[in-house]
């Protein structure tokens, strides 16, 4: 079930925008805060590699602050930096061309933690040392398979299925219709059966 993000925070978020506007540096201090790791791991689980990751949400929060008076307050202001995160990723993606990823990159370095962007699904920690073990493996295998996806099924995997973020709001963060974010992610979906069959 996707997440949804509150109301009052939606309207806090439209609040600390105007007060930037104002010329208060504070303000944009506590929304780079506020959404610093949730870039972060969009920009990371679209590129795959840490550094390249910590690069382009800097760059995404420069393009954000250079930008804030293009902002729209009746949207919510984590999709538009999502979006903006997302085609930095893209644009990356792009100019990195078609060179193939590092398998270290590919598959993951095999220390992911809890609510990192490598652990894909958030195994069990408790569990059996052989189930984490294999809960592990797999979600690296998975992640070297989404990291072979096109760019904007990637994005769409990424926002909709790690992130939770609904259709709707996958389609105003990449500015797609909704259909359009369902189309693709089916696509994804069949993709990542496809390439997945027979490993897992």
């Amino acid at each position: 079930m996707a997440r949804k993000k509150p109301a009052r925070d939606s309207r806090e978020d439209a609040r600390l925008v105007r007060a930037c506007l104002r010329g208060d540096d504070e303000a944009f201090t506590e929304l780079v805060a506020r959404y610093q790791d949730p870039v972060y791991n969009v920009v990371y689980r679209m590129v795959g590699d840490r550094e390249d990751a910590r690069d382009l949400a800097q760059e995404a929060f420069v393009r954000a602050y250079e930008g804030l008076e293009g902002f729209d307050d009746q949207l919510p202001f984590s999709a538009w930096l999502y979006r903006i995160g997302t085609n930095a990723a893209i644009d990356h993606l792009r100019r990195r061309s078609r060179r193939p990823l590092p398998l270290d990159q590919a598959f993951g370095n095999g220390d992911a933690e809890p609510g990192d962007p490598d652990d894909f699904f958030g195994p069990d920690r408790h569990g059996l040392p052989e189930d984490v073990s294999i809960s592990n493996e797999v979600s690296r295998i998975v992640r070297g398979a989404v990291l072979g996806l096109p760019a904007n099924y990637r994005a769409v995997v990424v926002l909709h299925h790690l992130e939770e973020l609904t259709y709707a709001e996958v389609g105003r963060v990449l500015g797609i219709p909704k259909n359009t974010a369902k189309t693709w992610a089916r696509r994804a979906r069949t993709m990542l059966c496809d390439s997945l069959e027979g490993v897992i």
